[in-house]
Protein backbone atom coordinates (compact mmCIF):
# COMPACT_ATOMS: atom_id res chain seq x y z
CA UNK A 1 0.00 0.00 0.00
CA UNK A 2 1.51 3.43 -0.80
CA UNK A 3 1.16 6.25 1.97
CA UNK A 4 -1.97 7.93 0.27
CA UNK A 5 -3.30 4.65 0.52
CA UNK A 6 -2.92 4.25 4.30
CA UNK A 7 -4.02 7.12 5.06
CA UNK A 8 -7.49 6.99 3.22
CA UNK A 9 -7.79 4.04 5.00
CA UNK A 10 -6.94 5.01 8.13
CA UNK A 11 -9.28 7.70 7.85
CA UNK A 12 -12.41 5.69 6.70
CA UNK A 13 -11.91 3.99 9.86
CA UNK A 14 -13.52 3.58 13.38
CA UNK A 15 -10.97 3.03 16.29
CA UNK A 16 -11.49 -0.43 17.04
CA UNK A 17 -11.05 -1.55 13.26
CA UNK A 18 -7.48 0.78 13.22
CA UNK A 19 -6.39 -1.19 16.34
CA UNK A 20 -6.87 -4.68 14.56
CA UNK A 21 -4.86 -3.44 11.40
CA UNK A 22 -2.15 -1.81 13.76
CA UNK A 23 -2.05 -5.77 15.33
CA UNK A 24 -2.16 -7.46 12.13
CA UNK A 25 0.12 -5.73 10.22
CA UNK A 26 2.45 -4.30 12.09
CA UNK A 27 2.47 -6.62 15.20
CA UNK A 28 1.75 -10.09 14.02
CA UNK A 29 -1.76 -11.01 15.02
CA UNK A 30 -4.12 -12.93 13.08
CA UNK A 31 -7.07 -11.61 12.72
CA UNK A 32 -10.27 -13.55 14.79
CA UNK A 33 -12.26 -14.83 11.47
CA UNK A 34 -15.01 -16.40 13.90
CA UNK A 35 -15.28 -13.65 16.09
CA UNK A 36 -15.17 -9.97 14.36
CA UNK A 37 -12.93 -7.34 15.88
CA UNK A 38 -10.77 -9.53 17.97
CA UNK A 39 -7.33 -11.12 17.27
CA UNK A 40 -5.29 -14.57 17.85
CA UNK A 41 -2.64 -14.08 20.28
CA UNK A 42 0.46 -16.40 20.25
CA UNK A 43 -1.52 -18.83 22.41
CA UNK A 44 -4.26 -19.51 19.69
CA UNK A 45 -6.69 -17.29 22.29
CA UNK A 46 -9.05 -15.16 20.80
CA UNK A 47 -8.68 -11.63 22.31
CA UNK A 48 -9.26 -7.69 21.59
CA UNK A 49 -6.85 -5.64 20.78
CA UNK A 50 -4.63 -3.69 22.39
CA UNK A 51 -6.13 -0.03 22.04
CA UNK A 52 -2.69 0.81 19.55
CA UNK A 53 -4.84 4.08 17.61
CA UNK A 54 -5.95 6.27 21.21
CA UNK A 55 -3.94 4.34 24.75
CA UNK A 56 -0.31 5.84 23.86
CA UNK A 57 1.00 2.99 26.25
CA UNK A 58 -0.44 0.64 23.35
CA UNK A 59 1.45 2.88 20.83
CA UNK A 60 4.37 2.81 22.66
CA UNK A 61 4.25 -1.05 21.98
CA UNK A 62 4.29 -0.26 18.23
CA UNK A 63 7.59 1.55 18.63
CA UNK A 64 9.49 -0.98 20.75
CA UNK A 65 8.15 -3.65 17.83
CA UNK A 66 9.69 -1.61 14.91
CA UNK A 67 12.90 -0.36 16.95
CA UNK A 68 13.74 -4.07 16.36
CA UNK A 69 14.45 -3.10 13.30
CA UNK A 70 14.38 0.68 12.92
CA UNK A 71 15.55 3.87 14.26
CA UNK A 72 12.34 5.24 15.67
CA UNK A 73 11.93 9.04 16.50
CA UNK A 74 8.87 10.63 18.18
CA UNK A 75 8.57 14.20 18.57
CA UNK A 76 6.13 17.34 18.94
CA UNK A 77 6.30 19.26 15.65
CA UNK A 78 4.28 22.26 13.84
CA UNK A 79 1.06 20.99 11.75
CA UNK A 80 0.56 22.19 8.37
CA UNK A 81 -3.03 24.15 9.77
CA UNK A 82 0.08 26.27 11.87
CA UNK A 83 -1.04 24.01 15.45
CA UNK A 84 0.73 21.68 17.32
CA UNK A 85 0.67 17.99 16.76
CA UNK A 86 3.32 15.25 16.65
CA UNK A 87 5.76 13.56 14.22
CA UNK A 88 6.68 9.43 14.42
CA UNK A 89 9.48 8.70 11.80
CA UNK A 90 10.85 5.16 11.59
CA UNK A 91 13.96 4.87 9.75
CA UNK A 92 15.46 1.39 8.16
CA UNK A 93 19.09 1.30 7.21
CA UNK A 94 20.34 -2.03 5.64
CA UNK A 95 22.52 -3.51 3.05
CA UNK A 96 25.68 -2.83 1.97
CA UNK A 97 26.59 -0.22 1.02
CA UNK A 98 23.86 0.72 3.14
CA UNK A 99 20.46 2.78 1.71
CA UNK A 100 18.23 4.35 4.08
CA UNK A 101 14.59 4.72 3.92
CA UNK A 102 12.43 7.02 6.39
CA UNK A 103 8.44 6.58 7.06
CA UNK A 104 7.30 10.11 8.76
CA UNK A 105 4.13 10.86 9.47
CA UNK A 106 2.70 13.59 11.42
CA UNK A 107 -0.89 13.59 13.33
CA UNK A 108 -2.79 15.77 16.35
CA UNK A 109 -2.12 12.68 18.51
CA UNK A 110 0.86 10.86 19.05
CA UNK A 111 -0.81 7.56 19.36
CA UNK A 112 -1.83 8.79 15.56
CA UNK A 113 1.32 9.27 14.25
CA UNK A 114 3.16 6.52 15.41
CA UNK A 115 0.46 3.69 14.10
CA UNK A 116 0.41 5.93 10.85
CA UNK A 117 4.33 5.61 10.40
CA UNK A 118 4.43 1.63 11.17
CA UNK A 119 1.66 0.69 8.75
CA UNK A 120 3.37 3.14 5.97
CA UNK A 121 6.43 1.65 7.05
CA UNK A 122 5.26 -2.22 6.87
CA UNK A 123 3.64 -1.39 3.81
CA UNK A 124 6.31 -0.46 1.46
CA UNK A 125 8.70 -2.84 2.96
Amino acid sequence: MTRDEVIAKWNSMQPQERDIWVATAVMGYKADRIRPGMIINGKGYSMSPAMYSIDISAAWEVIDKLSKTHFTEVAMTQLDDGSWGWMARFILAEGEPYWVKGYRMTATTVQEAICLAALIAQGEE
